[in-house]
């Protein structure tokens, strides 16, 4: 079972989330004992941190971290309207490719497959770093593809997880860069608790934002670990084990009062069209 403890920030108690570690080197090479911990933290609380340490695109991958939030704050630093040209009115309702603005907070979205084939009109700030960003979503989208084989290993669904996650096939699979300021007082941050549409998504944080709601009904933060991302199980996911794995209840929200700039990257695993369609068709 997932605890929370406490820890004291700026005199403020803030709960923090005591979630699973699992090793993704571990996965890639097979072991069962850590495919078995890997089920139990989906199961149970559907969250958890990844460990990159060992893999062999981990330190690629946290040496482009820092480059991509430095992208990130070049980005939403501009102007307003400059960001405006950059919206998508050619997705669809349930997209979230390119900008988009609301009251909380200010995303950039890459679609995977625009990205990896070379067809994303990218943003002059980010242009440069085309193939930095390609690298890191592809190491991003082949660490969920691990895990997903492994929960697959471990509990032997009818069809393998991975059926609906072939790269060849249309999905809305993608990186996503996101502003979320503080505001000065806490009590102003607007509700948004929801839980994820896709299958996994992996969260990249310096700063505490990611708030999630436990098995056991608390609440607590997920601070950053070095050489890890949080990863959290996502409704599709959940509908595909037969409701056996947990799509956790979450928001960003901030654990004190004060002002600060902070610069979040999600991966979001999710399952191509054909699924969507399933899912349609059975309800």
């Amino acid at each position: 079972m997932v605890v929370s403890s406490s820890v004291l920030l700026n005199g403020v108690t803030i709960d923090v989330a005591q979630i699973d570690k699992i090793n993704l080197a571990k996965l890639e090479s097979g072991n069962l004992g850590e495919i078995e911990k890997l089920r139990s933290a989906a199961e149970s609380d559907g969250i958890f941190y990844l460990d990159f340490h060992e893999s062999k695109m981990g330190d690629l991958l946290f040496q482009q971290l820092g480059e991509i939030y430095y992208l990130s704050q070049q980005y939403f630093d501009q102007d307003e309207r400059m960001k405006l040209n950059d919206r998508r009115s050619d997705q669809k309702l349930s997209q979230d490719r390119g900008f988009k603005s609301c009251e909380t907070d200010q995303t950039f979205e890459m679609a995977y497959d625009e990205l990896v084939k070379g067809d994303l009109h990218l943003p002059r700030t980010l242009q440069p770093d085309r193939h930095t960003l390609k690298y890191f979503s592809e190491i991003c989208h082949n660490a969920a593809l691990t895990m997903l084989r492994s929960l697959s290993t471990s509990l032997s669904p009818g069809e393998p997880f991975e059926k609906y996650h072939q790269k060849s096939k249309q999905n809305d699979s993608g990186l996503k860069l996101v502003y979320e300021p503080c505001v000065p007082n806490k009590s102003e941050v607007l509700e948004n608790k929801h839980t994820d549409s896709g299958t996994l998504t992996l969260l990249f944080a310096e700063q505490l934002g990611l708030h999630v709601q436990l098995a056991d009904g608390s609440w607590g933060y997920t601070p950053s670990v070095p050489g890890c991302a949080v990863v959290h199980v996502a409704d599709s996911l959940q509908f595909m084990s037969g409701g056996k794995l947990r799509s956790p209840v979450h928001r960003v929200t901030q654990p004190v009062d004060g002002f600060m700039k902070r610069y979040f990257l999600s991966y979001f695993l999710r399952p191509e069209d054909s699924f969507k369609e399933k899912c349609r068709l059975r309800n």
